[in-house]
This record gives C-alpha cells, sequence and structure tokens, in this order.
C-alpha cells in the first residue's frame, strides 16, 4: 500500500476519535475525557483546537513508528525479512487507524 493510502486511513480513523470526542464532551455531562495530554490541550485551545493538535501530533508520532522498518532494515544490514519494511509500515498505520476508529464508535455510543 502505498504511503499517503495509509496516512489517509490514519486519518480517518484518529477523525473520528477527534470529531467523536468533542461531540461527546459537549452533548454529555456525565463523561470527561481520561487522556491527560488530551484533557491539557483542550484546556488549552479549546476542545476542538486541542483535538486538532493531538491529531496532526498522532500523525507525526504514528508515522515516525511506521517508518522505523527503515532504520531497522538498514541497522540490521539489509537481513530483514522480504517486504519486512512495507508490511511494518501497513501494520502500524492500519492497526492505529483501526483503533482509533474504534475509540470513536465507543465515544458515540455514550449518547445512545
Amino acid at each position: 500500500m502505498r504511503r499517503t493510502t495509509l496516512a489517509g486511513a490514519l486519518l480517518v480513523g484518529k477523525a473520528l476519535d477527534a470529531v467523536s470526542t468533542v461531540v461527546v464532551l459537549r452533548l454529555s455531562d456525565s463523561v470527561r475525557e481520561s487522556v491527560p495530554l488530551s484533557r491539557a490541550l483542550m484546556a488549552w485551545l479549546g476542545p476542538a483546537g486541542g483535538m486538532a493538535v493531538l491529531t496532526v501530533l498522532t500523525m507525526v508520532v504514528v508515522g515516525l513508528l511506521a517508518e522505523s522498518g527503515v532504520l531497522i532494515d538498514r541497522l540490521a544490514g539489509g537481513e530483514t525479512p522480504d517486504r519486512y519494511v512495507p508490511r511494518l509500515r501497513a501494520a502500524v498505520y492500519l492497526g492505529c487507524a483501526t483503533w482509533f476508529g474504534l475509540i470513536g464508535l465507543w465515544n458515540f455510543s455514550h449518547l445512545l
């Protein structure tokens, strides 16, 4: 898969998480954000601004983790298994995209 496709999948999953977090926090008084970094950013920049910054930060960190396969391959002198780098990249991006998407759906379930 191409990097842009993988990053797009991650962005969709994280966007679902971010939007659901902001919506649920605005509509329900009985729910609060449990992640300290998210709470701090939302207190400082407001709910939408805080989640936007967190989304960008997430994209950067996950991207670095996904591309770490290139570094591992170079450190191993190219002795990694065939297709190691693209498979690691796909697993990291798609795993995180799935995780954030499921969190977004879980957040929306609080409104039911």
